[in-house]
């Protein structure tokens, strides 16, 4: 297999933390650096269109010199879903299957084919040649830890002998297949999804994959974070950066100067917890991040600590 040439940074972290944020940063950085960047997000949230000050969706859309962008629509990959796979098993599935046989059949995979055909897509565009860099705007942590959990679930399944598919089908069509030399048409789509899986992995495990996590100094945070790095460590997902986003600045009032106590307090424990990666720090700032020109400046900010 030819090595891949296209770098994969995944942005991920607790819900609120900044990561959107940072992702568009991040690809705006390297866009500027004159390097051909994608980033894409398969967060429901859809926050890049508000960032930019553009309507992105589902298509590729650019939104600067260098730069691209791509809100992945899952509601659309769910109907695919639907229509290719689901379909499948509603023609496979006879009525004249016995009970037990109908608990065997390990139809909670399909819980996760939507996830799994997001990241597919996302590996599509890794792959393509087309970008030097794609930058993942990924989920809060409880979906990313889902997503990432579901190709090692369904890596299981799919290593195993596809024998109770035989069970499933019914019996005349089972003969029709062999007739025509042909696999049954659920056997054959369960492989592709047994490929797809494989193609997955091997992204997540490429070296020019890196997670980069998006922390706040609070404890929930450190938290989710801890939890989101091992499940990445799994997957042999490099870690080697963590932005640790909103810190307050020094400040007179005693609101803040209670908040700066509490948040240095829990500084302590994220440079101990990491203490073996690189640590951007970025400041609260007093105002939001929604256009080209404030994530440029935001992006100024965060490489001149690296």
């Amino acid at each position: 297999m030819a090595r891949r040439k296209t770098r994969l940074i995944l942005c991920s972290g607790k819900g609120g933390v900044g990561k959107s944020t940072v992702a568009s940063a991040i690809a705006t950085y390297f866009a500027e650096k004159g390097k051909r960047t994608l980033i894409v997000s398969s967060d429901p949230v859809q926050a890049l269109s508000r960032i930019f000050g553009k309507k992105i969706g589902d298509q590729i859309a650019r939104v600067g010199a260098n730069l691209e962008a791509l809100e992945i629509d899952v509601d659309k990959i769910a109907k695919k879903v639907e229509i290719e796979y689901k379909k499948l098993f509603v023609n496979a599935v006879a009525s004249w299957l016995d009970e037990q046989t109908a608990k065997s059949l390990p139809l909670e995979i399909l819980s996760g084919v939507n996830e799994l055909l997001a990241l597919d897509r996302i590996r599509s565009l890794v792959e393509s040649g087309k970008y030097d860099v794609v930058v993942w705007d990924t989920a809060p942590t409880a979906h990313t830890l889902r997503l990432l959990g579901l190709s090692k679930r369904m890596s299981e399944v799919f290593t195993k002998r596809f024998g109770w598919i035989y069970k499933l089908i019914h019996p005349l069509q089972t003969l029709k297949s062999v007739i025509i030399g042909r696999k049954p048409k659920l056997l054959a789509g369960l492989e592709s999804l047994g490929k797809t899986v494989t193609r997955v992995e091997q992204m997540l495990a490429d070296p020019k994959t890196e997670l980069i996590l998006v922390l706040n100094p609070e404890k929930l945070s450190i938290f989710e974070g801890k939890q989101l790095r091992e499940a990445a460590e799994t997957h042999g997902i490099t870690v080697k950066r963590a932005v640790i986003n909103k810190m307050l600045l020094p400040c007179k009032c005693k609101f803040c100067s209670m908040k700066r106590r509490e948040q240095e307090e829990n500084l302590k424990i994220i440079k101990k917890e990491y203490s073996d990666l690189k640590l951007l720090m970025m400041p609260y700032l007093p105002y939001e991040i929604l256009s080209k020109e404030k994530v440029k400046e935001y992006a100024h900010k965060l490489f001149s600590e690296d």
